[in-house]
């Protein structure tokens, strides 16, 4: 059995230990609190706008925008935003990301395609450094979630490079946030919007077709004007919300193992101060035999 000095200092690591696990748990427990809310408060929205869509894409007045067709020229480039983060102890938060992303770089060499990734986090920066992959772009600008400004901008350059046709697909890589107990890795298609639209409904309210229909409507301006500012905003919304969802999933990881392992290191301090005083009392014992054995010798 290890001396006093040395279970003190195993002890005294451990509590140490524990002080920043906390720590790191309640700083990402404000930040996921933060996070959830504004996940929360843009249910409604994203309903809403899944709604709109499927309405103007279920039409039996077909609409004609470039968004809703395959880009004229017949590229073999696929684009993919990857969020990961910038720091560790987040569990298998990153890990699940990496996993798609290998995914994605073995079907486009299988299917002949390039693959050009947008990164975000540090994480995926050195997993795509080892994977000798050098990203088409690095969003450094914001820390974890865009402004609307921000989330506009990598919106309207993507959607750009869709109708020039320098990409046939866009997607993004990153955690999607189902609720407090269900996190998923998952590649959102957001190019072309009609996987976008088919995502989002599948999420909103459904809608009987017998219900209400587009024709119902007398639209000012055409179809294909209000499309046009719609599908931009769905698109824009839903890169914001990926970035929020993926933050929203790493701060409740990292909670969730911060915890744990405050947990740990409280069971291993009890551990360790039941060693300690089971040998300072053997070594009390043991002082106590000496001066016993030294008084008897004295006696004799």
């Amino acid at each position: 059995m290890a001396n006093t000095r040395q279970i003190l200092q195993h002890r005294n690591a451990a509590a140490n230990i524990s002080k920043v696990t906390r720590t790191m748990e309640t700083i990402s427990a404000v930040r996921y609190r933060q996070y959830y809310n504004q996940w929360a408060e843009g249910l409604a929205f994203y309903d809403t706008l899944a709604q709109l869509a499927y309405l103007m894409v279920t039409a039996q007045t077909h609409i004609e925008h470039p968004l809703l067709a395959e880009p004229k020229t017949k590229s073999k480039t696929n684009a993919l935003i990857v969020i990961g983060s910038d720091r560790g102890l987040c569990g298998a938060y990153n890990s699940e990301v990496f996993r798609q992303i290998d995914t994605h770089v073995r079907m486009a060499k299988r299917f002949g395609r390039e693959l050009k990734i947008y990164a975000k986090g540090k994480k995926v920066l050195g997993y795509l450094e080892h994977l000798k992959i050098k990203p088409e772009g690095v969003y450094e600008d914001f820390s974890e979630a865009p402004s609307a400004e921000q989330a506009n901008k990598i919106g309207d350059f993507f959607i750009d490079e869709y109708t020039k046709g320098n990409i046939a697909r866009l997607g993004i890589v990153y955690n999607r946030f189902f609720s407090p107990a269900s996190q998923k890795a998952q590649t959102l298609t957001v190019l072309p919007v009609v996987d976008l639209i088919d995502d989002l409904t599948t999420r909103a309210t459904v809608i009987w077709p017998w219900e209400l229909g587009f024709d119902d409507f007398e639209l000012s301006p055409s179809p294909e004007d209000i499309f046009e500012t719609l599908a931009k905003m769905i698109i824009h919304t839903s890169v914001a919300g990926c970035f929020v969802e993926a933050a929203v999933s790493e701060h409740l990881s990292r909670v969730v193992c911060m915890r744990n392992a405050s947990d740990n290191a409280d069971e291993m301090i009890k551990d360790l101060t039941r060693d300690y005083n089971r040998a300072r009392q053997g070594q009390i014992t043991v002082e106590l035999l000496d001066i016993v054995s030294g008084v008897e010798a004295a006696k004799g």
